[in-house]
């Protein structure tokens, strides 16, 4: 089942829930008779967590591969992407020496939510500065404006992870995302 528009065009089909829903079934049904842990973060996380933002793929870190699930192509920062059963695009993360402990750590501290384990929103902010998209900044912005993120406790998180000069442009991204939120009113 072809997820994207064709070959002509780059861009990305965005998937409704239901798609997108049925394939984290699947990748957590290969990932427990694997007994692989994984977790899921990206753009269907935000939605689980209240965001309006809109995906064309399933995110999820995983403590290792998902041998049912065979690699398409490899993540420049680690991993590799496939698609689910149900044809649904999928990145599985596996972190390399960059970041990978704050990955690991947010896979243990990983919650469950509709019955999904999911990157807990502390951890998201980090995750999006390391990635540095312009949709990361987006999501940012969603993150410590309207999720009800633990502010100092993403703080913690992305200085303990990415370094003090972070936490400061942290403390940068905050104050803006408020401006512009402040200013949108």
């Amino acid at each position: 089942m072809k997820r994207y528009n064709s070959s002509s065009s780059s861009r990305k089909r965005f998937l409704d829930p239901t798609t997108l829903s049925i394939a984290v079934d699947q990748i957590l049904h290969h990932a427990a008779a694997e007994q692989v842990r994984v977790a899921l973060l990206g753009g269907y996380a935000l939605q689980i967590y209240g965001s309006d933002r809109l995906t064309g793929d399933v995110d999820v870190v995983a403590d290792r591969a998902i041998e049912a699930l065979s690699p398409i192509k490899p993540l420049s920062f680690g991993g590799y992407t496939t698609e689910a059963p149900n044809g649904t695009p999928v990145d599985i993360v596996l972190r390399d020496a960059h970041y990978r402990s704050l990955y690991e750590e947010a896979l243990d501290h990983a919650e469950v939510l509709e019955g999904i384990p999911i990157v807990t929103l502390e951890y998201l902010p980090a995750m999006k500065m390391a990635a540095g998209r312009r949709k990361d900044l987006a999501d940012f912005e969603w993150l410590v404006i309207e999720s009800g993120v633990n502010i100092r406790r993403a703080k913690q998180i992305v200085v303990r992870h990415l370094g003090p000069y972070a936490g400061d442009e942290f403390d940068s991204l905050v104050a803006e995302a408020k401006w512009e939120a402040k200013r949108r009113k």
